[in-house]
């Protein structure tokens, strides 16, 4: 019994040493990365205090090798703009100028009531004062109001090039921007 408190323990100090070394994101901020991290350190760390035979090391090794995958992953993330978006995604435009895009929102597999709960959930009663409704790659919904968008455009990059991405594709099938 002393054996499985003492593994218990060590498990518990590496699991929690390793997700602060990967860190300080709240689950709803995570990113896909992060979350399936999280979900296999969980499941790796829960291998040898299942099972008091199998050696400790054999849980402890994969956590923070895990653990070190994540960190190398965050800093390739912050280094390369094409690997975050392979990774993470990119923000998309579900509502421009009041109007929810029905075709994001397929794309993105969301309904119209998703996006009108993700509005109140910002105290935005409606689309109609929403100039851009944007679903971040961490799946939350910003808005940006008339008032908030400068005269000369959108200062975010990923913003911008997505804004390009629809109008170019939308100007292709014959749509108004």
């Amino acid at each position: 019994m002393l054996i499985i408190i003492i593994r218990t323990l060590l498990i518990y100090i590496v699991v929690t040493f390793a997700v602060r070394l990967m860190g300080k994101r709240q689950v709803g901020d995570m990113q896909t990365s992060e979350l399936v991290i999280t979900m296999i350190i969980s499941e790796t760390a829960s291998l040898p205090l299942e099972n008091p035979e199998r050696p400790l090391l054999s849980g402890i090794i994969p956590v923070l090798m895990l653990a070190a995958i994540e960190i190398l992953v965050s800093v390739i993330m912050m280094k390369s703009r094409k690997a975050r978006g392979i990774i993470c995604g990119h923000p998309i435009i579900v509502i421009r100028d009041g109007e929810i895009i029905e075709k994001e929102l397929r794309r993105l597999r969301l309904s119209r009531e998703d996006v009108y709960s993700l509005l109140r959930q910002q105290q935005c009663p409606d689309a109609g004062g929403v100039k851009y409704g944007i679903i971040e790659p961490n799946g939350s919904l910003s808005i940006l109001k008339e008032e908030d968008v400068p005269q000369d455009g959108v200062d975010s990059r990923d913003l911008r090039d997505e804004l390009d991405e629809q109008e170019k594709e939308s100007t292709q099938k014959g749509d108004a921007p």
